[in-house]
């Protein structure tokens, strides 16, 4: 049966995932149908502009028997439309399995690590499409201004996609990314998270290294080794080619000559004794300059030139929720980061600083999970020392974890210990007006977390401006 006669049922269609993976099975040819909760996500835009109706949660949308189910992997046998898919034995897969279902007739370039997996797939995405070959993708962003859609079925060979070491269900524990059949691995980074699933940092290395022993010899793993699990890694697989990078010595590609300023984030490369570049971008940070880098040197080695990366990558102007500017008033920028993890966090605020070198920088923060935050917590108390002002809200629950373990409280007073002006306001609005009380001179807003923080960024933009 061809595509066009087919019909897909995705269950949690919102996720940023899931919603990429619709796009591409729409593009393909599938009749694609949605459901999720009413809750306003980051996808809603993109979503209505890919002409997909998002349906509330209902067995009723399983009745004409889709030929494929996909769901989120938040949902599992509680969910009414998992269950129901289950006793109509419809063929039901989770979205990491139909991921794969869909990306192994092609090279599969997949990008993993704790950080920088989006602007990673993202720019690689963009270069590949620049020099017309047409990859398919699947990002898992709301909105990617230099893409017309975070995901796409392309003509090409190459497939492009995030691979996540998360568990692939409620209901089983094995990361996504064992369902990927990769032809290039990127790895940006190993360190401690998700420790509802990972025990130690040891545990989220392992991991790892199986996902590294599925590239055949005849592909390649692009390493950061910036961290020492990374480099735990090089030295475990003898026998797999890599292509070693980042800031620290003895790398394959070591960044160089890095600057970053009020106006742009520029670097160079040095291989084998000779220097390329520079390479200059829109995005701030040293985490962005890594970022490039890993999709710098993957599409170097599938044959783009570098005079053609480095006239793109400047063009490069990131993704909805990455540094992302939400607004201005006369005395405001308001700036919302999906920074989550302690080592995030901070080299965002790093680059504000940069960025922002005579500005007062407050930062808002929306812990996400309990158990991330008690895990991290000295970390989380170390990441914040680049802002003048921190604000911590309320921890963001995940429907995963039933006790709250720990408050955003507890976190504002572990952070006290290193940063004397924080407060802990559990309130939106009471947050709003802190900042009418005590904003005096330019102030950027750098809102954070992987919850709905977005949220208050635009309440925030649009509170100041009605004053105005």
């Amino acid at each position: 049966m061809p595509e066009k006669d087919k019909k897909i049922h995705f269950i949690g269609i919102k996720g940023v995932g899931m919603t990429a993976l619709a796009i591409f099975a729409k593009e393909k040819g599938y009749e694609v149908t949605g459901s999720d909760v009413e809750e306003t996500f980051v996808t809603d835009k993109i979503l209505e502009k890919a002409g997909m109706t998002v349906l509330n949660f209902d067995p009723e949308n399983l009745r004409e028997k889709p030929d494929l189910v996909v769901v989120s992997a938040a949902y599992g046998k509680d969910n009414p439309e998992v269950n129901i898919s289950r006793k109509k034995h419809l063929d039901l897969k989770y979205y990491s399995e139909a991921l794969a279902m869909f990306s192994n007739e092609s090279q599969v370039i997949a990008t993993s690590g704790i950080h920088g997996k989006t602007t990673t797939t993202a720019i690689i995405s963009y270069l590949l499409m620049k020099a017309n070959l047409d990859p398919s993708f699947v990002i898992g962003s709301g909105e990617i201004p230099n893409l017309e859609m975070p995901g796409h079925f392309g003509k090409g060979d190459y497939f492009v996609l995030e691979a996540d070491e998360y568990r692939k269900s409620p209901d089983d524990k094995n990361s996504k990314f064992f369902d990927l059949s990769p032809k290039i691995e990127i790895i940006t980074s190993i360190e401690m998270d998700h420790p509802d699933v990972f025990s130690s940092e040891e545990k989220v290395y392992e991991v790892f290294y199986k996902f590294a022993c599925r590239i055949p010899r005849s592909g390649f793993i692009v390493l950061c080794l910036d961290y020492p699990k990374a480099r735990k890694l090089l030295r475990s697989l003898a026998d797999r080619n890599f292509e070693t990078y980042g800031f620290a010595l003895g790398t394959d590609w070591q960044i160089v000559n890095f600057k970053d300023d009020e106006d742009l984030t520029s670097f160079s490369l040095k291989n084998q004794n000779q220097i390329s570049g520079p390479y200059r971008l829109k995005i701030p940070g040293r985490a962005n300059a890594l970022n490039a880098t890993a999709a710098i040197i993957t599409v170097l080695k599938l044959g783009v030139e570098e005079k053609l990366i480095k006239k793109y990558l400047f063009n490069f102007s990131g993704v909805k929720r990455r540094f992302e500017e939400i607004g201005k008033t006369d005395k405001l920028t308001i700036i919302d980061d999906y920074a989550h993890h302690p080592r995030s966090i901070a080299l965002t605020l790093e680059a504000a600083r940069q960025k922002f070198p005579e500005t007062k920088i407050w930062c808002i923060f929306q812990p996400h999970t309990y158990s991330r935050t008690k895990e991290l917590l000295g970390d989380f108390a170390k990441s914040f020392w680049a802002a003048d002002r921190v604000i911590i809200t309320e921890i963001y629950a995940s429907a995963r974890e039933k006790e709250a373990t720990i408050s955003g409280e507890d976190l504002a007073l572990a952070i006290r210990k290193n940063q004397r002006q924080v407060k802990f306001i559990k309130s939106w609005p009471k947050i709003i007006q802190e900042l009418k009380d005590n904003l005096t001179s330019s102030t950027v807003i750098l809102t954070m977390g992987a919850g709905d923080i977005y949220k208050l960024a635009e309440n925030i933009l649009e509170s100041f401006q009605n004053e105005n």
